[in-house]
């Protein structure tokens, strides 16, 4: 995979992961908060292994859908890559508009993270925080099934990694934050704005407006 395309896909879902950040709050807080014991350090080292376990599985799961994408481009004899640009800035379109809601959830991905949850409850804090951190990417998740086909579109298993690892890293201020104590996670409503819609369709537009000039170089060149 290009380095270059790799650092805007990743990039790319580090918005998308920072500026979805408070729907994923919501979604998520009631699990990262379940296996948290009382305070001080091991409620922080807890919390710890709860976003361990999440990026973790993230940047594995991309791995292993970057891989299939690789493996998809060379049965096809086509690369995949160039439409990688498209499914970002579709993600971020996503984002911005809060379109995710609306998706329903993949048949049988919802299971593994039943298994992850009902698995943890069997260990102590540190092991039962780390999977269930580990369940996070598999809850039915509109914006997360376009990063999943990102992370395909790189056609390479580290391009899967870096696209779903950043996605995972971007929203850890704001799962932190629910986990501190900041039940309400609150903006002003000009901030929020910029932050929920303005910055996603910015860079969304900025990937489109790239992969177009680098389609009139390629042909240029042709």
């Amino acid at each position: 995979m290009e380095p270059m395309l790799a650092t805007a896909g990743a990039l790319s879902a580090l918005v998308a992961g920072a500026t979805g950040s408070l729907h994923c709050a919501l979604m998520c807080g009631p699990l990262a908060c379940a296996s948290l014991p009382g305070e001080g350090a091991a409620r922080r080292n807890a919390a710890f292994a709860w976003h361990l376990g999440r990026v973790t599985a993230y940047t594995l799961l991309g791995w292993l859908l970057g891989a299939l994408g690789a493996g998809v481009s060379r049965g096809l004899l086509v690369s995949v890559q160039p439409v990688l640009p498209w499914v970002m800035a579709a993600g971020l379109v996503i984002t911005a508009l809060d379109l995710a809601k609306h998706a329903r959830p993949i048949p049988g991905v919802a299971w593994i993270s039943r298994a992850l949850v009902r698995a943890g409850s069997h260990f102590a804090p540190m092991t039962r925080s780390f999977l269930l951190g580990a369940a996070t990417p598999f809850l039915p998740c509109g914006l997360l099934y376009g990063l999943f086909l990102a992370a395909i579109a790189t056609g390479s298993a580290w391009g899967g990694a870096a696209v779903l690892g950043a996605f995972s890293l971007g929203a850890v201020p704001a799962l932190g934050a629910v986990q501190a104590g900041a039940h309400r996670l609150t903006l002003s409503p000009r901030v929020s704005v910029v932050v929920r819609r303005v910055v996603p369709l910015a860079a969304a537009v900025l990937l489109v407006v790239r992969a177009l000039m680098t389609r009139a170089d390629v042909a240029k060149c042709g």
